[in-house]
């Protein structure tokens, strides 16, 4: 067996070096700070034609999942300090509830509920294709990679009439939100139910198979698993938790909105190294949370390299 380390140039081990240990600004000079590397080699490796995505899944992904689990879709906003820079415009921080000026990125996740595994990326750009098609995109490509998921996890804003029809032509389930404004059987959803719970098995405008529809409180999931009970339906969207913590985790620990490079294909390849480096640390964490792993790394010394490929094993 090969370690799979050992196949990286030093300076992308060098670039998840300064990831993994410390949680400094993500700049090639503050990285290379942190190993034996010049600056500009960190540089270089963001501009380098290399097949981040397909590494991910054969490197990572394909390593930490497990039979069945959930996929979960969903997108992140940051602000860039910027407005000279490929793929930033104005976009919707749910976080904030505003407009701000910045990068959008259409994620998906596979969980089990405890590990959060990410499975690729599409970095959004005004003009260019929606949330939903590169969102069709990633499913397409975790079906062709054999993912087969107990539940694909998602809120109102992936429900569009496509991917519904997308996710029931693999054989797959899905639960989703539904917006208040979708018709259900003729009648706008949030009209229904007359109470604050309730079930009913129907069908949406423009979809061609039957769903099941759960009111809880304010909120309304729909199913094509028709057999389920309203509690099972409810227990199971709450595993859509998990893509929120793996955005906070790679926005605080791994470097995700940190980067100022303007070029597109240098903010992919951070971004890709981000999903690497908690990869990786997933990898050796076993009964510990991810922050309490980095948070025991901290106090430790900047390994060289060759100890860096020591600890973190992986092999092929």
């Amino acid at each position: 067996m090969v370690n799979i380390l050992k196949q990286m140039t030093p300076a992308m081990i060098g670039y998840l070096k300064g990831l993994i240990y410390r949680n400094t600004r993500t700049s090639c000079v503050c990285l290379a700070s942190l190993s034996e590397l010049a600056h500009d080699q960190l540089y270089r490796l963001l501009y380098i034609d290399f097949p981040y995505s397909r590494r991910l899944w054969e490197w990572f992904a394909s390593k930490l999942i497990g039979e069945g689990g959930y996929l979960i879709l969903d997108d992140t906003t940051w602000q860039r300090w910027t407005r000279k820079a490929e793929a930033v415009s104005f976009v919707w921080d749910s976080s904030i509830g505003k407009v701000v000026f910045g990068m959008s990125v259409v994620l998906l996740v596979w969980t089990d509920g405890k590990r959060k595994v990410p499975l690729g990326i599409r970095v959004w750009q005004k003009g260019g294709k929606s949330k939903v098609v590169l969102a069709e995109e990633l499913l397409r490509q975790a079906r062709s990679r054999g993912i087969s998921p107990e539940f694909v996890l998602f809120d109102s804003w992936y429900s569009a009439s496509s991917i519904l029809h997308l996710i029931e032509s693999f054989g797959w389930r899905y639960i989703a939100a539904a917006k208040r404004n979708r018709l259900f059987d003729g009648v706008k959803i949030g009209k229904v139910f007359h109470h604050r719970f309730g079930r009913r098995i129907g069908s949406l405008r423009k979809l061609r198979h039957q769903i099941l529809l759960v009111k809880d409180g304010t909120k309304f999931l729909m199913t094509n698993e028709l057999s389920l009970t309203s509690r099972a339906v409810k227990r199971l969207y709450r595993y859509r938790q998990q893509v929120e913590e793996t955005f906070r985790l790679l926005k605080q620990e791994f470097g995700w909105g940190k980067c100022r490079a303007r070029s597109l294909q240098a903010q992919t390849a951070h971004l890709h190294l981000g999903l690497y480096a908690l990869c990786l640390v997933q990898m050796k964490t076993k009964d510990e949370t991810v922050y309490k792993f980095k948070q025991n790394l901290f106090r430790e010394a900047i390994p060289t390299e060759n100890q860096f490929i020591q600890t973190f094993t992986v092999f092929a």
